[in-house]
């Protein structure tokens, strides 16, 4: 195809302000217009690129000259959002977390109905995502090893734990068949059961930082993530519009599947 024209929703955030700014850039992109809370003091101003600003109650014609339309807000606002935004022709991009298993099944049906695809990403990261795979792989290679994920963000982030440690518990889960969450733990609490631990920690500025152990008896592995920038999630946010703009398969796809892992 030619330009691909994008609108982001949640475009004056941490992520949306970055990938508003990359889409400008690119030689085969246009941003045609930001999308922020209908509340917003941004409402009728404009982008760095110069892009208009809307709020969200005019979605539905912000995208109407759309290619991909890309949701960086939250559950709550993704999942007004999504429903609005859809239309033939106009595939998505979304690196909300925490919707709904009744959003995703709404959005997978209107998707084949308008014969369009959606890229859904915890986390948009190359790095992440490779991170992930290693996950699963260390998983496939060791059932029997104990499970601990811990993650640090920033001390303004919403939701705990994180779309991304939520997804890496997934996988192993997926994997080995253990499907015991356990989210913290405080008091006498007893032995540790089959089960995969998840530790939240929220301060400074920290952007993300992800670390999965597998314990055995005798030795143990720990793999790290951190992100020192969130460039890197908006780099891979850019990749992510690219590789869905032409699609149209009624799907809901994966960063792997963008990365080609």
């Amino acid at each position: 195809m030619g330009v691909i024209r994008v609108v982001v929703g949640g475009a004056t955030g941490k992520l949306g302000r970055l990938v508003c700014e990359l889409v400008a850039n690119q030689p085969d992109m246009r941003l045609v217009r930001g999308v922020v809370s209908a509340g917003s003091a941004s409402v009728g101003k404009r982008t760095e690129s110069g892009a208009e600003i809307v709020g969200a109650d005019r979605l539905a014609e912000a995208v109407r000259d759309a290619d991909v339309y890309v949701d960086l807000t939250a559950p709550v606002a993704a999942e007004e959002n999504l429903p609005a935004a859809q239309r033939k022709g106009l595939n998505i991009v979304v690196g909300t977390t925490g919707l709904s298993g009744g959003s995703l099944a709404a959005l997978e049906a209107s998707l084949r109905a308008n014969g369009t695809a959606a890229v859904l990403a915890p986390n948009f990261s190359v790095g992440v995502n490779v991170f992930f795979k290693t996950c699963e792989s260390l998983a496939r290679s060791l059932p029997d090893y104990e499970v601990e994920i811990i993650e640090v963000h920033h001390d303004k982030k919403k939701d705990a734990p994180s779309g991304t440690a939520r997804r890496a518990a997934e996988m192993i889960s997926g994997v080995t068949g253990v499907d015991r969450m356990v989210y913290g733990r405080e008091g006498m609490v007893g032995a540790r059961g089959r089960e995969i631990g998840i530790h939240s920690v929220r301060a400074g500025d920290v952007v993300g930082e992800h670390t999965v152990i597998f314990a055995g008896r005798k030795e143990r592995i720990e793999l790290t993530h951190r992100a020192h920038s969130r460039e890197a999630f908006a780099e891979g946010c850019v990749m992510a519009i690219r590789w869905i703009a032409d699609k149209s398969d009624g799907r809901i796809h994966s960063m792997e599947e963008v990365l080609g892992l």
